[in-house]
């Protein structure tokens, strides 16, 4: 939870205007594999569109709407950023109602997707309105079912030219016979949008490297049950005004709120306890922020994991994240930050992940990541506070990947990021956060005394991941 965090949360791909583009075709020379047959492999390899420009004929194609019919229209003479001279036309005059949607035949998507391995998909799109309606891509059929990866990008357009959308993704199951393309249109109202260009393809994307098993350091929690952690690694944030979110905790130095237990472990308790804070404002909770800014850093190129159990319950937001060691002076969101665990205490079993960047030429407008995407809600299927899980994230200057308990769940890579008309800054150090706020909506009267985060030693492992 950054110091000054938008409340809502961004579910959709903004893609870039053409000068952002740029940036993607820079970054994407670092993720193409290193030696000329691999590369091959890739520029060469299987198209899984039958056809993406409807460059021969537009069958196989279908539409639909809860309001009313959409429309397919096969375009020629169309010219843009690209070598098609066709689009497919797809539009509705109006009506009211909750989702439409046009599918794109694949070639053989019962046997084109393989379970671990990296594809991605793009597409040419214009929005001949200029209305920012959002338009997305995915993989499913017309039930929305049968998907090879949860992975869907999104777009929406003030003007009328042609935009590249794209979403590198790791296949979690196979295709069926019935999966295609699926482009997700407005569930209401006109639109009137060209596409051309869908591909999907394997694609060799950036990955973590092996690390070491032994973590090159470990922060542990030494100390005398009860005692606050060592002063050399940790700071206190203090304060009560909101946190940007409206939360509703007064942060404190008390060990009351942070100490060690006398087992090498961390525990933040948030209170229920009225206390005045730094503002001058009476608030019903008190609770902890520790960083680890200024003492300790994380290299790019690592992977940091600690075993968290985290307390449930409505209104409590536990946190494990790490903020760019430069937020003093580039400011948030241009630092980036990533969101190794967030907790929902009305979802007492679901973890999130998040990642929030800057948009590109605009460093104080937040472009988040994560929640609602493909990996980044996460359903343990036990509460959060039954046992510890282990949580951590791998970053680089190319690639980010989430991991819970050792398995991978979110990772979205810069060419993504920059297409999307994100900033990437996840190529420098970082530090540390650790917290338990109370969200607006807790209710004091209905809130348990405590809750507790138990927070184990943090290993850190330059140069990759360590399984």
């Amino acid at each position: 939870m950054p110091p000054h965090r938008i409340a809502g949360r961004i579910r959709r791909f903004v893609a870039a205007p053409r000068a952002a583009l740029t940036a993607l075709l820079t970054l994407a020379v670092f993720v193409l594999p290193e030696t000329p047959a691999a590369a091959a492999a890739v520029l060469n390899g299987a198209e899984g569109v039958l056809d993406g420009a409807v460059a021969r004929t537009a069958h196989g194609w279908t539409a639909s709407s809860v309001a009313g019919p959409v429309t397919l229209r096969r375009v020629t003479g169309v010219s843009g950023p690209f070598s098609a001279t066709t689009a497919m036309e797809i539009a509705r005059a109006g009506g009211t109602g909750s989702w439409a949607m046009a599918l794109a035949p694949l070639r053989n998507p019962a046997s084109f997707f393989t379970v671990g391995r990296t594809y991605r998909m793009q597409a040419w799109v214009r929005d001949l309105h200029a209305a920012r309606r959002p338009i997305g891509m995915l993989l499913a059929n017309g039930n929305y079912a049968h998907r090879p990866a949860d992975a869907a990008v999104y777009g929406e357009f003030t003007d009328a030219g042609w935009h590249l959308i794209t979403r590198t993704f790791t296949a979690t199951a196979a295709g069926r016979a019935d999966t295609a393309v699926y482009l997700s249109l407005p569930g209401s109202g006109a639109f009137r949008f060209q596409v051309t260009g869908l591909t999907v393809k394997e694609h060799v994307a950036a990955m973590p490297a092996k690390a070491a098993v032994r973590p090159s350091r470990v922060i542990s929690f030494a100390g005398r049950a009860g005692t606050a952690p060592s002063a050399a690694t940790w700071n206190h944030e203090t304060g009560g005004h909101g946190w940007g979110n409206r939360e509703k905790q007064t942060y404190t130095t008390g060990t009351a709120n942070s100490s060690v237990d006398g087992a090498g472990r961390l525990l933040i308790s948030a209170r229920r306890q009225t206390t005045k804070g730094t503002d001058g404002i009476t608030r019903d909770f008190t609770s902890a922020r520790l960083t680890t800014a200024g003492k300790v850093t994380i290299k790019p190129r690592s992977y940091v994991e600690s075993a968290i159990i985290a307390p449930v319950g409505t209104g409590v937001w536990p946190a494990f994240w790490l903020v760019g060691a430069d937020v003093k002076t580039v400011g948030w969101p241009a630092s980036g930050e990533l969101d190794i665990l967030e907790g929902a205490g009305a979802t007492p079993t679901v973890a999130h992940h998040g990642m929030h960047m800057a948009k590109i030429g605009d460093p104080s407008t937040d472009m988040p990541y994560g929640w609602g995407e493909a990996g980044g809600t996460v359903d343990l299927g036990v509460p959060l506070d039954s046992r510890a899980h282990r949580y951590g994230v791998y970053f680089d200057e190319h690639v980010v990947r989430f991991y819970i308990d050792h398995r991978p769940t979110m990772t979205f890579w810069a060419s993504d990021a920059a297409a999307s008309g994100r900033t990437w800054p996840f190529g420098k150090s970082a530090f540390i956060v650790l917290n338990v706020a109370i969200a607006a909506s807790a209710d004091p009267a209905r809130s348990a005394p405590v809750r507790t985060m138990t927070v184990g030693e943090i290993g850190i492992y330059e140069g990759g991941v360590p399984f």
